[in-house]
């Protein structure tokens, strides 16, 4: 497979947001993601195998019924790709959680995925959460947040 094509591979992984049965094409059926933040994907715990991806994307379409997104980056070496990516959209349903806010969020963040066999074997995954928290009131923003650390170290 050349590297443009690990590329497309890549590429048709973020399209299965919106087309989940494109899982089925592309993920080896042991495909696992390691989150960089020891989150995981869905309710429930880590998804493993095309399968459990195509749930988890019918849960993402659920909460953020809206949501979209793009790849703004592919970087590719040997079996190796890193895609650099946003999303946006608004939570319309519970998500770990807090309830629906109807508000509108953006954040990105960068995969690297290894390929093995033509499919993609896995995937470490890694965004900024805090962000993603904060957009939704869930917690304080940065500032609200130091100066309460700050207080609380200091008394003042």
């Amino acid at each position: 497979m050349s590297i443009e094509s690990h590329k497309t591979l890549v590429r048709r992984y973020f399209e299965a947001f919106h087309q989940p049965e494109i899982y089925d094409e592309i993920l080896a059926s042991d495909f696992h993601m390691t989150a960089l933040h020891h989150a995981t994907l869905s309710p429930g715990g880590t998804a493993r195998g095309p399968q459990a991806y195509k749930a988890a994307a019918v849960w993402m379409q659920s909460v953020w019924q809206d949501g979209r997104m793009t790849v703004d980056e592919l970087l590719a070496e040997g079996d190796r790709v890193m895609a650099l990516w946003a999303f946006r959209g608004a939570q319309m349903g519970e998500m770990f959680g807090p309830p629906p806010t109807g508000k509108e969020i953006s954040y990105s963040g960068v995969n690297l995925f290894r390929i093995e066999n033509d499919k993609l074997a896995e995937s470490w995954d890694m965004f900024d959460r805090l962000w993603l928290w904060q957009q939704l009131d869930v917690l304080p923003g940065t500032g609200e947040f130091l100066a309460a650390a700050r207080k609380a170290r200091t008394g003042q």
